[in-house]
């Protein structure tokens, strides 16, 4: 199933619609935070019944946690229109939270709204923190304030089935050629409901199996209708889904600044899934606002170069920051890797930088594109890969990219010879600034997916003793001339004991090498050539 999803923007609901919309969300918020509280009180049990053989957490079994007593009491919050989407949606979160938290020893617990009391509570928690040390200034400001934004922001409401009675749907006037969202946001006992009263010069028709048109029902009905606005992009999904309405699945009402925007998740059709055969790596640049350089699995480029050539400077970067030109560079990205068979690999700038600024007494020079520009460029390319049936791009450490040789391997600051140009001060080999980034982020995958586990054989007077320090390795087997099938046996037990001890291991400063290792075994279709004997 290839999905995708396309956002669009409520067209100028009234004061009453935005009234609806406001109290909606606030609500929501409430109660999926009101459930985060009482999860976090009972986190160690959650942890221990919601995990299941593979050491994996699900969203669905985690939503049923949420019993009917706590059903019950999240009727205090008027959630009851979207109370099947809550749960999901608080399943998903926890399931996520809880999968991060077994690979990384410090996850912050989900917070999704906090009100003046809980926010006061956070504030001072977190001076008193920076009072006894605990905490730098900087880390304290930085906390504070994602508590802030968590103040001032609501969760968006989740709809998890599309359908004409509740939740959502969409409509459309043939005459005029106009989209309608139908949002079901309120109680039976809302005060807020009115008639919808159709006009008898518009029909709009559901975009639903039968296609029936809306009926004035003359009732006070729990839902708004509200006009939407979207580009060409959105418009030729919408009339695809005209004719496969089946295709429209889950949906998103978010709110960003005074706007409103729904996003709806469409599922695009069991096109047949694109093979990858080589890597694509996409970073940022000084002269362009990224550059991509595409090598097959010896490492060799077969193609290089930016989506995009423009003038470096302020005016560059205000041009390229604007969201047209955005998905314009993510549309060729994603042509590109479709042409190539090729698997994007992108920088992960969200806890450390690549080190591209360039500062001298003479002067200094900056990337084009912001960390935070370029994460929302990664987010476009997220689900229009996925609608080219090609996997989505996989994050990769930023660290060393623009310092690295690719030749000999040399990692040294004294490598970066000027702004735009590399000089290995031990191989020396030279290169653009720009195609070194994209080549050493895109064969970084490909270096770790076709190195071998080393093992380490030492003679001893029994025969021999395999080890691996990070895998825990430590076997003397039985017979040191056909030992394959045995070693074989010992590890599928060291894989099944790090999963039936995974809480335990996650504690281990070695926990992410070796899932890593682990993940790479389980992976891999020839055993024997993953493994190197040393």
């Amino acid at each position: 199933m290839a999905m995708l999803t396309i956002t669009m923007k409520l067209h100028k609901p009234g004061r009453r619609k935005k009234h609806v919309i406001d109290r909606a969300m606030l609500n929501y918020s409430q109660a999926y935070q009101y459930l985060l509280d009482k999860a976090h009180t009972q986190i160690g049990q959650i942890r221990r019944t919601h995990i299941d053989g593979k050491g994996n957490y699900k969203a669905a079994s985690i939503a049923k946690w949420v019993d009917k007593n706590i059903s019950r009491e999240l009727n205090q919050f008027g959630v009851q229109p979207f109370k099947d989407s809550l749960k999901l949606d608080f399943g998903m979160t926890l399931a996520s939270y809880l999968s991060t938290s077994e690979s990384k020893q410090a996850v912050q617990y989900p917070a999704a709204y906090l009100s003046e009391h809980q926010w006061q509570q956070r504030y001072d928690e977190e001076m008193a923190k920076l009072l006894k040390g605990e905490k730098s200034l900087r880390q304290c400001e930085r906390r504070i304030d994602k508590i802030i934004r968590k103040t001032l922001r609501y969760r968006p409401v989740f709809f998890c089935r599309y359908a004409s009675n509740r939740d959502y749907c969409l409509l459309h006037d043939p005459e005029n050629n106009r989209y309608y969202a139908k949002l079901y946001l309120m109680n039976g006992k809302d005060p807020n409901r009115k008639k919808v009263c159709g006009n008898g010069k518009r029909k709009l028709y559901y975009i639903y199996k039968e296609g029936k048109a809306l009926e004035n029902t003359q009732k006070k009905e729990r839902f708004i209708l509200v006009p939407l606005s979207f580009g060409s992009w959105q418009e030729s999904y919408l009339k695809k889904a005209l004719d496969k309405p089946d295709m429209l699945k889950t949906a998103r009402l978010n709110k960003k600044k005074k706007d409103y925007y729904l996003s709806v998740s469409i599922n695009t059709g069991q096109e047949k899934e694109i093979k990858t055969e080589n890597y694509m790596g996409v970073a940022r640049g000084l002269k362009n606002p990224v550059f991509y350089a595409v090598v097959d699995s010896g490492n060799n480029v077969l193609k290089d170069g930016s989506p995009a050539m423009g003038t470096a400077g302020q005016k560059a970067e205000e041009h390229f920051t604007r969201e047209p030109m955005l998905h314009r560079m993510a549309n060729m990205i994603v042509d590109i890797a479709v042409r190539q068979k090729a698997q994007v690999v992108v920088q992960d700038l969200s806890k450390k930088t690549d080190k591209l600024n360039w500062r001298k007494e003479r002067g200094s020079c900056r990337p084009i594109l912001s960390p935070y520009t370029y994460t929302r460029l990664v987010s476009m390319l997220e689900y229009k890969l996925n609608g080219k049936r090609l996997p989505s791009p996989i994050k990769v450490s930023p660290v060393g990219i623009f310092h690295t040789c690719p030749n000999c391997g040399l990692h040294t600051g004294q490598n970066r010879f000027s702004a735009d140009m590399f000089i290995c001060v031990a191989c020396g080999l030279a290169t653009d600034i720009e195609r070194l980034g994209s080549f050493n982020i895109a064969r970084r995958l490909n270096q770790h997916r076709s190195g071998t586990i080393k093992i380490k054989m030492e003679r001893t007077i029994k025969g021999i003793k395999l080890k691996n320090q990070i895998l825990g390795l430590d076997y003397s087997p039985a017979n040191p001339n056909h030992c394959m099938d045995e070693f074989r046996d010992e590890i599928k037990r060291i894989i099944s004991e790090f999963y039936d001890n995974i809480h335990k291991h996650a504690e281990h400063k070695n926990f992410k090498k070796k899932y890593s290792l682990i993940k790479k075994i389980e992976n891999t279709e020839d055993f024997n050539g993953l493994i190197q004997i040393i």
